[in-house]
């Protein structure tokens, strides 16, 4: 397949030069296999895919620390194997995995050649269960899932590698009209920087920008 991002114009910010950028172009090949097992208890499917993208398009931050555009990058490509299983042991408990492999996902040509992208960890996964019990007119639930994500930069000009873990739960109890439920996220409390900003270069500062902590709230929906 092939896509196109198209171009367009920055605000304020960059010089006159870096006010335009320009379309990104992709062409993507996908080679996989979806199958069911043990009657349609067992589910698997695997992808192995390469992509490659002209004059991707990047958020940059400006030299100054403040402010960032749109600018593209040159030419980049990625490449790796996306493996889901999806698996019903019991009629009352499905459980499900994901495993996502990056062989390659850098800047392959201009003049950042060999810079690793933001947000993209060599290895990458999530496991969850869920247990669903009847219950009157509708179905007790309880759901709890963990994620994963290697080591992986979120800013190339300060590419300061970490790692991402979190642990999510959520208890409740639904039929086709109602919803109520009581969850957790990031259970762990996990302390994760979701955007890293290269160095002010007025103060010297190295701005971390963190994600949620943990946090607990409950839901209710109704639907119509």
């Amino acid at each position: 397949s092939t896509g196109t991002k198209s171009g367009g114009f920055n605000g304020a910010n960059g010089t006159p030069a870096e006010r335009e950028f320009d379309d990104e172009e992709s062409i993507n090949y996908e080679l996989g296999i979806k199958s069911e097992w043990l009657e349609n208890t067992l589910r698997v499917n695997a992808t192995a895919f390469q992509s490659t993208f002209e004059d991707y398009q990047t958020q940059v931050q400006q030299a100054s620390g403040t402010g960032s555009i749109v600018s593209n990058e040159g030419d980049v490509e990625t490449s790796g194997i996306d493996l889901n299983i999806e698996a019903v042991p019991l009629p009352i408990l499905t459980l499900s995995a994901g495993v996502l492999y990056l062989d390659k996902a850098e800047t392959s040509a201009g003049p950042n050649k060999g810079q690793k992208l933001t947000f993209a960890p060599e290895f990458s996964g999530t496991v969850a269960a869920t247990f669903m019990f009847p219950v009157a007119d509708g179905g007790l639930f309880v759901r709890t899932d963990y994620s994963y994500m290697g080591e992986h930069i979120t800013n190339t000009a300060n590419p300061i590698e970490q790692t991402r873990k979190t642990f999510n739960a959520t208890v409740g109890w639904s039929n086709e009209d109602w919803r109520f439920s009581v969850w957790g996220k990031n259970l762990n409390d996990e302390a994760y920087s979701g955007i890293s900003a290269s160095t002010f270069s007025f103060s010297g500062m190295n701005a971390e920008f963190l994600t949620t902590p943990r946090t607990y709230g409950a839901s209710v929906r109704y639907s119509f």
